[in-house]
């Protein structure tokens, strides 16, 4: 079996906030790690996460659309976009294109689920 291509994408709001792009790059690189994923790219951006016209969602998505991408990584859904209608929007580009998004709130969620499920 192939290993798998993951890209990491990491946004934050405001320059402000820029020291916690690398901590979201360093945890989901140890996620990628720990699971036997190639990392083939990482994307990090400061802006508002209202629309994807910025220069980083336009090389996600131009990777998306050339097959370079298995797996994309996310710390949280709100990382792609604030906006429900236009995560939808990517998730299906994905979809269209056999990529996978991992949110690492989701992965917590579900094993707090499990957990609470005792």
């Amino acid at each position: 079996m192939k290993q798998q291509r993951a890209w990491i994408h990491c946004r934050v709001l405001a320059e402000s906030s820029r020291n916690l792009l690398n901590y979201q790059e360093e945890v989901l690189s140890n996620l990628a790690d720990d699971n036997n994923l190639k990392i083939v790219g990482v994307t990090k951006s400061i802006s508002s996460g209202k629309n994807f016209n910025s220069f980083d969602m336009q090389k996600l998505i131009t990777h998306i659309k050339r097959h370079d991408i298995d797996i994309i990584l996310v710390t949280s859904r709100k990382r792609i976009s604030i906006y429900d209608d236009l995560y939808e929007e990517f998730e299906m580009l994905c979809k269209m294109h056999d990529v996978l998004i991992i949110s690492l709130k989701d992965i917590e969620d579900i094993i707090s689920n499990i957990f609470s499920n005792c």
